[in-house]
């Protein structure tokens, strides 16, 4: 059995074990919800609201671990399903393309931006994706720049592309985006970046604004576990959201950053980033994304 081949099975594995974990946490919040539902119904009147609180978060929560749990799924069975076939040639699937899937949008980025709003690091479900990701870079203006800038969710679509974003809506529209889903990744007084959905008719299907919502509390959830708490779902580790290609921009960024820290060379930086890295025991993009994102001083 080659190397590779044992890294992929290994992978796979810990997917699924990931599946399961997350499907055990929703049927744990379900219950809970179904408890406050009935407390709802029994309780005298000025401790109803309450109830109702705890049952529609609790239902949220649920909702968000079932995303999670059929997109990682689903990723996992893609990466199978690539690993067995004879073109070895073919492209690895990406993690991102089980979300737009999931989403039923024909492609979606994850965008984590610093606290300049400059993005930092992004991930993309296909060319059309990534080709959206840098036009809203170019234009410094879209859904992604809007949903992290306010931290609120994104919806257009026609002509409202046009509208809001001039100089990004008629560019979008030549690569063959007519549609655009939106919401903000990290806690409300922290947004970190956004997820973003694209559609190739001036339509939003039903559906997609919640899904992209809640698929968006998954995704910080993912993020933030593996990013700024490494180690805390050993028992079932993060799916790979982001691919090593998409960290070399984070990694220039965060040493450009680096080196006005300490009036040093680029190289320098780099060494310092990586020093870090191996005193934490954690790999050297999770310390430029914290650098970039979260204002890490390495003093």
């Amino acid at each position: 059995m080659e190397p590779g081949e044992r890294d992929v099975r290994a992978e796979t594995r810990a997917l699924r074990q990931r599946v399961i974990a997350e499907r055990q946490r929703a049927e744990r919040d379900a219950s809970l919800a179904d408890k406050y539902e009935k407390q709802f119904a029994l309780a005298p009147e000025p401790l109803k609201p309450l109830s109702a609180r705890l049952r529609d978060l609790h239902r949220r929560v649920q909702a968000r671990h079932l995303a999670t749990a059929r997109v990682i799924e689903l990723h996992a069975t893609w990466t199978e399903e690539w690993h067995n076939r004879a073109d070895a040639a073919a492209a690895r699937p990406r993690f991102v393309a089980a979300v737009a899937s999931w989403l039923g949008m024909p492609s979606a980025t994850v965008t984590l931006r610093g606290s300049e709003h400059v993005a930092a690091v992004a991930a993309a479900s296909d060319p059309t994706a990534r080709a959206a990701n840098e036009l809203e870079i170019l234009m410094a203006e879209g859904p992604v720049t809007d949903a992290t800038a306010r931290g609120t969710f994104i919806a257009g679509a026609g002509r409202s592309l046009l509208d809001w974003w001039p100089r990004y809506g008629p560019a979008a529209a030549e690569l063959g985006v007519r549609a655009v889903v939106a919401a903000p990744l990290g806690p409300p007084e922290t947004r970190i970046g956004a997820l973003c959905a694209y559609g190739s008719e001036p339509v939003i299907p039903v559906g997609v604004a919640i899904a992209t919502d809640c698929m968006a509390e998954a995704l910080t959830q993912m993020i933030l576990a593996d990013v700024w708490e490494p180690g805390a779902c050993q028992d079932s580790p993060a799916p790979p959201v982001f691919d090593e290609a998409d960290y070399r921009s984070v990694i220039h960024q965060a040493a450009g950053m680096v080196s006005v820290q300490f009036d040093c060379g680029v190289d320098v930086a780099e060494d310092l980033l990586a020093a870090r890295a191996f005193a934490d025991g954690v790999p050297v993009e999770r310390i430029a994304i914290q650098v970039v994102c979260g204002g890490l001083s390495l003093r």
